[in-house]
């Protein structure tokens, strides 16, 4: 009698390959949803990407800004009128009806 003739051999085989091919699924579906590299913590560092984006932007402005103030303090004899407006807006000593004018 040959053994991979039996029915029960053959029976039996089958349920371990398919039990082996569940688990090994069953580990990566795990490892993606909980892992390093898994969708949870890509969407955490994604977001915290953004926010270090929305950070970088902020200061980045507030820099194009000091570097007007900068530019305005050089060539101070021309523009003392502007000067004293824009640090009077930063310092918050403007009034409600007072317009001042901005750069850009």
């Amino acid at each position: 009698m040959n053994i991979t003739s039996n029915k029960n051999f053959i029976l039996i085989r089958s349920i371990f390959f398919k039990t082996c091919l569940f688990f090994t699924a069953l580990y990566f579906i795990f490892h993606f949803l909980n892992g390093n590299i898994s969708y949870a913590a890509l969407e955490e560092k994604r977001l915290l990407f953004e926010e270090k984006q929305l950070l970088l932007s902020e200061k980045q402005k507030e820099l194009d800004f000091k570097y007007i103030l900068i530019d305005k303090i050089k060539n101070v004899e021309s523009n003392l009128d502007l000067l004293d407006e824009l640090v009077k807006y930063k310092l918050g000593y403007s009034s409600k009806d007072e317009i001042i004018f901005q750069l850009k």
